[in-house]
């Protein structure tokens, strides 16, 4: 009776961990450029085969504006970084919203807030 009960938990268990949603986080520091902060975003994909490729992560931001864009380099297995450079639009800080439509779990959305440096 106590290992059907102990391989439900098992399964359950196993079965949530495959609903949670890629990991968004990011570093910031000054720019070379006065006024500009670099933001480094990370996205650790916590699916073994992830079907959405890290190129169709969109980015929409909300008081800053992209100055520049690099490529999604992959830094280990399933974890990848974007480097960008940024200006907030005004004195207090901005966001990036990171969107990932997944065709298997859903959309998937992080804020990611920028604060003036």
């Amino acid at each position: 009776m106590k290992k059907p009960i102990l391989l439900m938990i098992v399964l359950l268990f196993v079965s949530a961990l495959q609903l949670l949603p890629c990991d968004v986080t990011a570093e910031t520091r000054p720019a070379k450029k006065k006024g500009q902060i670099e933001v480094k975003l990370f996205v650790d994909c916590v699916h073994r085969s992830c079907s959405l490729a890290i190129t169709d992560t969109k980015l929409e931001t909300e008081g800053l504006k992209i100055e520049k864009q690099g490529e999604w380099t992959r830094v280990e297995d399933r974890f990848y970084q974007l480097d960008l450079v940024v200006s907030l639009t005004g004195k207090e800080g901005g966001s990036i919203r990171v969107i990932r439509d997944c065709p298997k779990r859903g959309s998937q959305e992080e804020v990611v807030k920028i604060e003036p440096l």
